[in-house]
Order: structure tokens, then sequence, then C-alpha cells
């Protein structure tokens, strides 16, 4: 299965280095995996978590060979209950995923405890119901809420709606 341009588009911009330590939220099907994976050297690594059992499901039988290698790392928990220990994440990103919208504080306070010193937190969002420009500026507000500085603003232009990235650091 083709990955769709809003994926394509988010790994571009999160410029997999292949020894990253990459946490996803909300992995969904797992198509962003199968994406970063490929970018990965053997000593990169990403962890998914997705609240729904059924979508981890998915998401395992299609990277069924990078869990195997233990390049992908796949678990069923929501974010606010998610146990990392020690793990520190080079970088971490959400499409489309309620918590960073209604709850930015807590969200990303879970975030903070587990980005490595240099590390960004790239939030996406489709632009579906008001302007990309609102959209970056809201989810701008909503990182600074979380402690975040706003490191930049990205905004592309794809069918069937244009999409958002808020990129944030400590």
């Amino acid at each position: 299965m083709k990955a769709s341009e809003r994926f394509v588009w988010a790994i571009e911009t999160l410029e997999v280095d292949p020894s990253d330590e990459i946490l996803e939220i909300g992995c969904g099907h797992g198509v962003a995996v199968s994406l970063v994976c490929e970018r990965l050297g053997p000593r990169g690594r990403i962890t998914a978590i997705d609240r729904s059992e059924k979508m981890i499901a998915v998401a395992r039988q299609r990277n069924r060979v990078h869990v195997e290698s233990g390049r992908a790392v796949l678990a069923a928990v929501a974010l606010e209950d998610v146990e990392l220990g020690k793990r520190r994440f080079d970088k971490v990103f959400a499409f489309n995923v309620a918590p960073f919208w209604l709850m930015p504080k807590e969200a990303l306070q879970v975030v903070r405890a587990h980005l490595a010193p240099r590390g960004a937190v790239y939030v996406f969002w489709d632009a579906r119901r008001q302007s990309a420009s609102d959209l970056g500026s809201r989810l701008s507000e909503r990182l600074l809420l979380g402690g975040f500085s706003i490191d930049r603003v990205l905004v592309k232009k794809l069918k069937p709606v244009p999409a958002v990235c808020v990129i944030g650091r400590v």
C-alpha cells in the first residue's frame, strides 16, 4: 500500500537520522512507522503507541519485519498511561492526536519527560476546519502552554486538505 502524501511529508519533515530514537504517538495503522524504519540504521529505533489494540495489531502486521528486528516497538497504550522508564527520544511526533489539542499541558508534560536534551516535538494536524495559518497559531499556543518554545511552523498544501506542523523545543 502506498503511503499518503501527508505521511511522506511528515517523515521528510522529521529529517530522520539513522541513529534516532523516535516516539510516535497515535500510530494508527503504522504507515509512518514503516516510513521511519526505512530511514533508520541499525542503532535507530521507533517506539509507536496507540490507544487502540486493533490499530496496534494492524501496525504490527504491517511492520512485522521491523518489529522482529527490534527497529520498531509498538504498544497499545494511551499517552497518559505510557510507561517509558528512563528512555529519551530525539524526536516525538503525532498527527491529529486529540490530547495535544484538548489537554496540551498534560500531553506535553509526558513528552517533556522523555525528550532528549536537544530533541524536538513535531505536532502535525490537518487543516480541515480552519485556515492553515489559524491552525498553526492555535497549535503554537498549545505548545507554549506545554512549556515548549516554537522552533518552526510549517504549512504544506496537500490533497484533500493542507497540513500544519508545529515544531517545539524545550
